[in-house]
Parts: C-alpha cells; structure tokens; sequence
C-alpha cells in the first residue's frame, strides 16, 4: 500500500492508531470512540475521536469548505467571513454591548484577556470613549491579526502578554500540534506539510475560508478568529479548523480532520487540541483531564450534528 495515497482498511487504520478490537467494532457500527492523543504541552487538552460515517469523504469536506464545523455550533452567536487582504467591511457584522466595551478598555495584561502589549495599549486608551470607539477598535484588532496570519502563517500570529514580561506562544503550541497528528504523518502528509508551512505551501485541490466569529463560551463573550482549510490527498480527504485567535477562555485549537475511505464509507479521525494556561502548574494533570471530557462531549455533539446532517444528504 501506498502510505500517502492508498486506501486503507479500516481494520488498519483504527490498529495504526491504537485502537483495541472492542473499540474497532464500536466505530464499525456506528459508535464515538476516544483515541489517546498526547499532549504536545502541559497547556494541552487534547483528545482525539474516531467515527463511521455512511458518505464519501468529498461530501464531507464540502461540508468543512462551507464552515458547517463554525455553523453548527451553538454558541456562535454571529459571524462574519473576511477574505483576501481583508477590510474593516468584512467585520461590519461585529458588534458590541457598552458591558463588553468596557471589559475591553479595562483591559491588562494576564490570562483574563488574550491580548498583546500594543493591544492592551490601543484598549486602555479608549477608556471612557463611546462604545463605538472601541467597537471600531477590535474590529481593526482582528483584522490586523487575520492580515498577519494571511500574510505569514503560525510565524504571524502575536503572542499573548500574561503581565512581569511574559509572553503566552501560542503559534508554537499549534506547530507542536501540527507536527504531531500520527495520522496526518502516516495518511496524509501533503496536508500535514500545508499546515506547518502555510500560506506558502499550498497544495493541489486545497480549499481555505476565514471566520470571525462572537461567541458565548461559558458565559464569556469571546471573539474568535478561525482558518478551515481542506483539500484531497489521494482517495482520502482532510480538513483544518484552527482557531488562530481567541479573546478569553483559552488561547486557541485546532482540529484536524482525516476523512478515509472505506467500503462501509468514510473513518473520520478527528484529533483536537485546544490550548489554555489556566491549566498549567500544580494541579494541572487533572484539569487537563477534566478539560480534555468537557471538550471532546462538546465536539462530538457538534459531529453528531454535522453525521445527521450529511446522512439526510446521501
């Protein structure tokens, strides 16, 4: 077998990944099943499910390139998609509530917000200003931080400023992330080259949109920043969704999406890694596993959704 190109059994890819001949079965009739995924740092929620679906990998990565993973979830509560170099236009949907202004112009550094020094600066020196003012401004913030990522790639995305000069890396978490997805390395590794490199590796078929979107993530207002990506390798299929930027919470994830085909379908192997420093230091090995359940119950009612959906297409 070809390793990049050709189709594997089923029965091959979910032993590749560690899977036991009891869970082999569950994903063969239809079931969620949790794969064991390291993590890449002690900031890491990381989780990885593996899932049949009834529908060819190109239906499913359709769905991707229209942002069904950004739609379907319901704490989006607007969103936007800006595209090319971008403008202030691309954001006009993005509006804000006099409380969230304020929350921004109190802005400091630390883990309360993800901001970087000069953004923390622009912020406070609206403090008192009219809601619009700063509304204006996290619209210029996000759109200078899609232009950098557009630009550069991981190399462009700033890091975030915790306070007695030090910085949160997000972008190497994410390359550490990238570089360590097995199935990515041992199905796919075109598309795992295109993440580590982007926007300079491309490759043929791929397909990128971009998001913004407001959410309600446990009762925080959050903006987030995200970049879906897919394209064909082979017979195979895989997708990105990687939140390049998010305003609280936790500094960001990424979902990469394997779509295999077998003769029941498509395998999905979906692993996820979502970064946080509020859950490093002492303590953190049980948050991370307290976290990692929250977020893969999360992800799966999302896919759960997105299955139903495609089932209904077939």
């Amino acid at each position: 077998m070809e390793v990049a190109h050709g189709q594997p059994t089923a029965d091959q890819l979910l032993t590749d990944l560690g899977l036991s001949a009891d869970d082999k079965q569950n994903v063969m009739s239809g079931q969620f099943v949790n794969v064991d995924v390291s993590g890449v740092s002690d900031r890491d929620l990381s989780f990885a499910i593996s899932f049949l679906v009834k529908t060819p990998p190109d239906v499913l990565v359709k769905q991707i390139e229209a942002g069904a993973l950004v739609t379907a979830d319901a704490q989006v509560q607007s969103f936007g998609e800006p595209s090319g170099s971008g403008s202030l236009a691309d954001f006009a949907k993005l509006t804000i509530t006099d409380d969230e202004a304020q929350a921004l112009t109190n802005a400091k550094s630390g883990e309360a917000l993800n901001l970087s020094t000069a953004e923390i600066a622009a912020f406070r020196a609206l403090a008192g200003s009219p809601t619009g003012a700063v509304q204006e401004q996290l619209r210029r913030m996000l759109l200078a931080r899609y232009q950098a990522y557009r630009a550069s790639g991981l190399s462009g995305i700033a890091p975030y400023d915790r306070g007695d000069g030090k910085t949160s890396q997000f972008a190497s978490d994410l390359r550490k992330a990238s570089q360590a997805a097995q199935v990515l390395t041992q199905y796919l590794p075109g598309f795992q080259k295109v993440l580590l490199g982007y926007p300079q590796a491309t490759m043929a078929g791929m397909q990128d949109r971009f998001f913004w979107f407001k959410s309600n993530i446990h009762g925080q207002t959050t903006y987030v920043l995200a970049h879906i990506l897919a394209a064909p390798e082979g017979a195979a299929r895989a997708g990105l969704r990687r939140e390049f930027y998010v305003s609280t919470g936790y500094n960001g994830e990424e979902t990469v999406g394997a779509f295999l085909p077998v003769q029941e379908g498509t395998v999905v192997v979906s692993n996820v890694h979502a970064f946080t420093d509020q859950v490093t230091g002492f303590g953190g090995s049980f948050k991370r596993s307290i976290g990692s359940k929250v977020m893969a119950g999360k992800m799966k009612e999302i896919y759960e959704a997105e299955r139903e959906k495609s089932q209904k297409l077939r």
